[in-house]
């Protein structure tokens, strides 16, 4: 079994059993000038701060939330699956599963890895993970309705502390996969702002 996209969490390919500076920039000190005592000194015009692009502003806050659903969907699936229960319910109710197309193999997985009384073992989901980079951001970040905006992530997955056991104890886990994987992941805005769900969790097939 597993080492698949788990749809998730432990990433890479599952054998059917069930067949995832601080650098302090010097500052000179300006050579002393005499002036005169009738001198005025001169002001100094400092330089206004630039401001902040509100479509960046409004782009990074709509990221970091991508983010953030992203990583309650991997503790919520591992919360489940390390008392070998059935999470595909709770994750639809809370809206954390987008496209019918990852519903359905959500729904099959985790139909499977209950009926075959699997566990998964090791730290908890967000513990493994790690946003490497956001590749891409569709969408105008200025409307609130996020609906059908799209963040692009390479995510990297850590299994090398984890595993999913049968009951009698045994991996159920095919050997020659890599430990840390990195997956393609796409989250989508729905209709409530700010609420993002998953709408693609694919393994990259490569090491990260």
């Amino acid at each position: 079994m597993f080492r698949t996209p788990r749809p998730a969490a432990l990433g890479a390919a599952v054998a059917l059993v069930l067949s995832l500076a601080a650098c302090q920039a010097e500052t000179e000190a300006a050579p002393e000038t005499s002036a005169s005592p009738s001198a005025s000194p001169t002001p100094t015009d400092s330089p206004s701060p630039t401001p902040e692009d509100p479509a960046e502003a409004a782009k990074a806050k709509n990221i970091a939330e991508a983010e953030q659903r992203y990583l309650e969907y991997q503790d919520i699936t591992s919360e489940y699956a390390q008392k070998g229960e059935n999470p595909f319910w709770d994750l639809m109710s809370g809206g954390y599963i987008g496209s019918a197309e990852l519903q359905e193999s959500e729904q099959s997985y985790w139909e499977q890895f209950t009926e075959l009384k699997l566990k998964e073992t090791g730290p908890p989901g967000s513990e493994t993970v790690e946003v490497v980079e956001v590749t891409k951001y569709e969408g105008d970040p200025l409307k609130k309705d996020v609906t059908g905006q799209r963040v692009y992530m390479n995510v990297c997955i850590d299994n090398s502390g984890r595993d999913v056991v049968r009951p009698d104890g045994t991996s159920a886990v095919q050997n020659g996969g890599p430990d840390r994987v990195l997956m393609k992941v796409v989250m989508q805005g729905q209709k409530q702002e700010g609420i993002w769900s998953l709408d693609e969790n694919a393994s990259t097939g490569k090491k990260c």
